[in-house]
């Protein structure tokens, strides 16, 4: 906890506020006009969402409860708090950490303000209401807040801005003040944004200074920043730092030549470590894709480099293309998606394999499951790019991607409990993975803090007269229309347990429209969009759709919808049923590692072997039998509860067991021990 003893500024205070109640069907503060995108969809804010019961409210609760109030302990304990009071000159102790240290806290900001809208905390809101003034009393008069320059020296606060993190800790730093504005209604956190952004515009731009940040981010939030207040030159600048990617930097654009980058010298001799930390930072420096600055955008059709950098760049340019003219960005999205897609995804929606050691992407069907990276912030990036190219190209294929890394690779990285975390999530374990309480480098667990509040908001999207259904999560939607009336969706649903989904239409009064519902993927045989990975021929089962108990044809159009307009009159429903059996996934014949072996799908869920379940077993060498029935078996007192599959399998290749496997996010919930997610094919049990 921060100490009571800690300066406090006598800037406005947002507690004064009323509390926020339990629910709320719509935003709690009045927004500014968002401008309307050039094409593509419209989003439905997570503040208009409200998930109680099913999969997601209960994990919301806990992490509200948990996770939030856990990650501010874990961050003022690490002094990012106290960093700023040290920049306000309110603090006689050290400045801690590094470079990037400031980004972690407003992460957790932003999740907490984002929780905050469905959740009456006081307490937290008084908490979190302390910090954000002790973060604002630390803003330079030119409207610079970066703590770590502040106290080391503002002559420098714009030098090597490859590895120094200056427009990553100003986008996550926008991106909280934008939380704030929704939350409040007050407009304290976004001026102050608006006044560091205004000063980045003043140095960088047209006929300024021609540069790129080493990790993109500040892309995306200046993008909100233009959102919350309409001033267009932040979408320009975001836009100006996409196109300056990929060329000479200076003082105008002009192209940047591959031939000029010279590789450093590795020391020889006896190497001090100050040495050792050059050439290690040199190597970083190199212009060679990992920070994806290697080719102007338009030219990257294939993903190289850091993948959550990578991720984030793509969120941005996808955004840029809905809201302005890009001549040559949907292209590049377009081959981009297709790589990842094709050739460069693991199984469970996870990314990055680390293979050039950058966290990032490595050759095509190059996925090792044991050394597998796959970064809890790349799966969020991963999710943020996928939802938004479901916005721009309103396809189902986007949000089938968004959906398997949402609850696969991203839902991995924390623990059911809400305060553990990983921040690499391997796909096979010889000795068992160890969550952590905390990691020294957040980035990941404070990412976690700040994404899942906004599940509800990824679950709708809306056109002109329609309304998107892309998740099937239980609760309550609140959408706003662009007649200015608004409808309402309730969704009764166990989704990703079973997949029977019922829907209570309710418009303010009797309205058409379309309501769009997504057919999943796996629901027809396609467990990812691309043949990177296939499903034996199991017997599915047809999607049945009923309106008001009326059968409807629930075959879906080449954009992955079933569309039903109609008149809607409140109280309609709308039923929808996925059958959900098992089935046995295998990898594109060129993922060398994955040849001969399966792996278990059920709904969206990737399954694992753990050791907790079969502690006899080396599940290493557990092999599955292509005729083995697998049966699907609720357990309400296991994992938070989960849906566990069973059938008759080998040890060793040839002792009979019974197979036991558990949802991939649950693992590394018990005692520690092997896993793996692709076991070996047998003929026979």
């Amino acid at each position: 906890m921060i100490a009571p003893s800690q300066p406090r500024t006598s800037l406005p205070r947002f507690t004064r506020l009323a509390a926020i109640a339990m629910v709320s069907a719509c935003p709690l503060a009045a927004a500014p006009a968002d401008p309307v995108p050039l094409r593509g969809l419209r989003e439905v804010d997570q503040a208009q969402v409200v998930l109680r019961d099913g999969f997601w409210g209960p994990r919301l609760k806990v992490h509200h409860d948990v996770t939030i109030p856990h990650s501010i302990d874990c961050l003022a304990k690490d002094g990012h708090v106290t960093n700023f009071d040290k920049a306000a000159g309110k603090f006689e102790g050290p400045l801690k950490g590094h470079h990037a240290f400031d980004s972690d806290l407003h992460k957790v900001l932003e999740g907490a303000m984002l929780s905050l809208q469905h959740f009456k905390d006081p307490q937290l809101r008084q908490r979190v209401d302390d910090i954000v003034n002790r973060i604002l009393a630390a803003q330079q008069k030119d409207g610079f807040l970066i703590s770590f320059f502040i106290v080391n020296g503002l002559d420098k606060r714009w030098d090597d801005l490859r590895l120094q993190h200056q427009m990553y800790n100003a986008g996550h730093f926008f991106e909280m003040a934008g939380a704030h504005q929704q939350l409040t209604g007050e407009p304290m956190v976004l001026d102050s944004a608006k006044r560091f952004a205004d000063h980045i515009d003043g140095i960088f731009g047209p006929n300024k200074r021609y540069d790129v940040d080493g990790h993109q981010e500040v892309e995306l939030a200046l993008i909100k920043l233009y959102r919350a207040t309409g001033e267009r030159r932040y979408l320009d600048l975001a836009k100006f730092f996409l196109d300056e990617r990929g060329h000479a930097h200076g003082a105008q654009r002009k192209p940047f030549d591959p031939k000029s980058v010279v590789q450093p010298t590795k020391p020889e001799g006896k190497v001090t470590p100050e040495q050792q930390r050059e050439f290690w930072h040199a190597r970083l420096r190199l212009r060679n894709g990992r920070m994806q600055d290697h080719k102007p955008v338009i030219e990257q059709h294939e993903a190289v480099g850091h993948a959550v950098r990578a991720g984030y760049m793509y969120s941005a340019m996808a955004d840029v293309v809905r809201f302005m003219e890009a001549p040559g960005y949907e292209n590049a999205l377009d081959h981009l998606w297709s790589d990842v897609v094709g050739r460069k995804m693991y199984v469970t929606g996870a990314i990055g394999t680390g293979q050039y050691d950058d966290e990032g992407f490595g050759d095509p069907y190059l996925l090792p499951n044991r050394s597998a990276y796959c970064e809890s912030c790349a799966a969020i990036a991963h999710v943020l790019w996928q939802y938004r190219m479901n916005l721009l190209k309103g396809q189902a294929k986007y949000a089938d991607v968004m959906e398997l890394a949402l609850y696969n690779g991203m839902l991995s990285g924390i623990s059911i409990s809400g305060d553990k975390f990983f921040y690499q999530n391997p796909l096979a374990s010889e000795n068992g993975g160890s969550r952590s309480t905390w990691i020294g480098l957040s980035c990941c667990p404070t990412n976690l803090a700040r994404i899942i509040p906004q599940i509800g908001g990824l679950a709708y999207a809306r056109g002109k007269k329609q309304v998107l259904v892309n998740l099937y999560v239980a609760g309550e939607a609140s959408v706003k229309m662009d007649d200015g009336g608004t409808l309402k969706l309730s969704q009764q649903t166990e989704y990703p347990w079973d997949g029977r989904v019922r829907l209570t239409v309710a418009p303010e009064q009797a309205a058409e429209c379309t309501l769009s519902l997504r057919i999943p993927g796996w629901a027809l045989g396609r467990p990812v969009p691309s043949d990177l990975y296939f499903p034996s021929k199991t017997k599915l089962g047809a999607v049945t759709l009923k309106v008001n108990g009326e059968a409807v044809d629930a075959t879906p159009g080449d954009d992955g919808y079933v569309h039903l307009k109609r008149t809607w009159k409140p109280g309609d429903v709308v039923e929808l049923d996925l059958p959900m059996p098992v089935q046995r996934v295998y990898a594109h014949g060129k993922i060398k590692e994955d040849v001969g072996k399966v792996t278990l799908m059920r709904g969206p869920l990737v399954y694992c072997v753990e050791a907790a379940d079969q502690p006899e077993v080396n599940v290493a060498r557990l092999a599955l039998p292509a005729d083995s029935e697998l049966s699907a078996e609720h357990r309400s007192d296991l994992l938070g509860g989960v849906t566990v599959i069973k059938g008759a399998a080998l040890a060793d290749g040839k002792r009979p067991v019974t197979l036991t496997a558990i949802p991939y996010y649950a693992w590394s919930n018990r005692e520690k021990g092997a896993m793996t997610v692709w076991m070996d094919q047998a003929a026979k049990p």
